[in-house]
C-alpha cells in the first residue's frame, strides 16, 4: 500500500513537470510579453520623483470615495491584477485539447488533471507575484520602506505581507477563470474583469477583493479572501471531476 501511495505522488510529480512544458509552450509568448511591459512600467515609474511604486499599484480607491462618486479607475491595480488572466487566457482548455486524450491513455484520472492544473495556477501566480513585486521591492527606497504598514506589520514584513494577498487574489482569479472559461472561454475573462471593476465602484464590505486595495484592507476581508479562495478550489476540482468540458 505504502509503495504504491509513493508511485501514485512520483507519478503526480512527472504529470505537473509534463504538463508545465506543454502549458509553457502556449503561454510562452504572453507570458514574456506581459511581464516585460509590466516590469518596464515599474522602471520607468521609478523615474518620476517622488513616486512610491507600491501605493500606485496597490493603494487603490478608499470607500468615502465611492460614497462621495468622486472614484477614478485605479489603471494600474487594474491592471496588475489582469496581467495574469491575459497570460493564461485559454490555456487549460488548450492544454486539455492537447494532452486530454493521451493521458486518458496511460490511465490519469480528470482528478489528477484537475489538481496538477492548481498546481500549474499557483506556479504561475508565484513567479509572477514573486518577479513583479520583487521588482518593487528592489527599486523602492528603503526610507519608505521601513515606513511602510499593513495592518500591525511593518516593512519587510508588511511586504511580505502583502505578497501573500496579492497571490491569494491572483490565485483566486485564476481559478474562477479557468472554472467558467472551461464551459465558456469568453465569460472566463469577462467575469473576472467584471468582479475588479465592481469591487473599485461598490462598497459591499464582504467582497474579499477588498483585501486587494491598501485603503480597505482589514483582517476581515483577508479571511473572506482566504475563505472564497478556498471554496472555489473545491468548486473548481468537483467541476472538474465530474464534469466533460464543452470542448
Amino acid at each position: 500500500m505504502h509503495s504504491k501511495a509513493v508511485g501514485s505522488k512520483a507519478s503526480l510529480v512527472n504529470l505537473f513537470w509534463d504538463q508545465f512544458l506543454f502549458l509553457w509552450q502556449l503561454i510562452k509568448s504572453r507570458f514574456l510579453f506581459w511581464l516585460g511591459l509590466i516590469s518596464f512600467v515599474i522602471l520607468m515609474l521609478k523615474l518620476m520623483p517622488n513616486s512610491a511604486i507600491v501605493p500606485i499599484f496597490f493603494m487603490g480607491v478608499d470607500f468615502n470615495a465611492v460614497k462621495s462618486r468622486q472614484v477614478i479607475l485605479p489603471v494600474f491595480w487594474f491592471v496588475y491584477f489582469v496581467v495574469p488572466l491575459l497570460i493564461v487566457l485559454s490555456g487549460f482548455k488548450q492544454l486539455w485539447q492537447v494532452r486530454g486524450m493521451q493521458l486518458r491513455g496511460l490511465r490519469y484520472s480528470p482528478l489528477s488533471f484537475a489538481v496538477v492544473n492548481v498546481g500549474l495556477m499557483g506556479l504561475i501566480t508565484i513567479i509572477y507575484v514573486a518577479l513583479t513585486e520583487g521588482i518593487m521591492a528592489l527599486v523602492t527606497d528603503y526610507s519608505w520602506l521601513k515606513n511602510f504598514k499593513v495592518l500591525q506589520f511593518n516593512g519587510l514584513s508588511a511586504l511580505l505581507v502583502l505578497v501573500i494577498i496579492n497571490f491569494l487574489g491572483i490565485f483566486l482569479l485564476l481559478i474562477i477563470q479557468a472554472t467558467i472559461g472551461r464551459f465558456n472561454a469568453p465569460l472566463g475573462i469577462i467575469i473576472p474583469f467584471s468582479w475588479l471593476i465592481m469591487t473599485v465602484y461598490t462598497t459591499w464590505k464582504y467582497n474579499p477583493l477588498n483585501s486587494l486595495m491598501l485603503l480597505r484592507i482589514n483582517k476581515n476581508n483577508i479571511l473572506l479572501l482566504l475563505v472564497t479562495t478556498l471554496l472555489m478550489l473545491i468548486v473548481y476540482l468537483i467541476t472538474d471531476r465530474y464534469s466533460e468540458p464543452d470542448y
